[in-house]
């Protein structure tokens, strides 16, 4: 069940720096900020702020990527990765999720995210079960 591990983590690490990159390169072109760049009084480019916190969570999403490819390198480190892999993904689905009960449901990009956040904790957490219940 190793190569399970390594490829949930290769997967769950991909998604994340992918994401990730997207916050950091370009973040007006993120599906998360749409809404906000069509009123036309919000300047995406001139606030600082709003892309001081994307751009913040971003590094953070990539570094967590990072940290699930190398446990998906590294054996000894793959425990700790799922762990972490776990809490970003099961985080990220709970949030959209009370977002989508409190706020209403965003469009069609966004839920097809969610859903492959959805599969991808899953997957991280039964790897991480899978480990810390010695199925090998």
């Amino acid at each position: 069940m190793e190569i399970f591990k390594i490829v949930v983590l290769t997967l769950s690490g991909l998604a994340l720096i992918y994401a990730s990159s997207m916050r950091l390169i370009n973040p007006s072109k993120g599906n998360f900020v749409q809404t906000y760049v069509e009123n036309p009084e919000n300047v995406l480019a001139n606030d600082a702020d709003l892309l001081n916190e994307i751009r913040g969570i971003g590094a953070v999403l990539l570094l967590g990527g990072i940290t699930l490819l190398l446990g998906a390198l590294l054996p000894g480190f793959r425990q700790t990765a799922l762990v972490i892999g776990g809490v970003l993904f099961v985080g990220v689905v709970a949030g959209r999720l009370t977002s989508f009960a409190v706020d209403g449901i965003p469009n069609v990009a966004i839920e097809r995210a969610t859903l492959i956040e959805i599969v991808l904790s899953v997957l991280n957490v039964v790897g991480l079960l899978m480990a810390f219940f010695g199925k090998e």
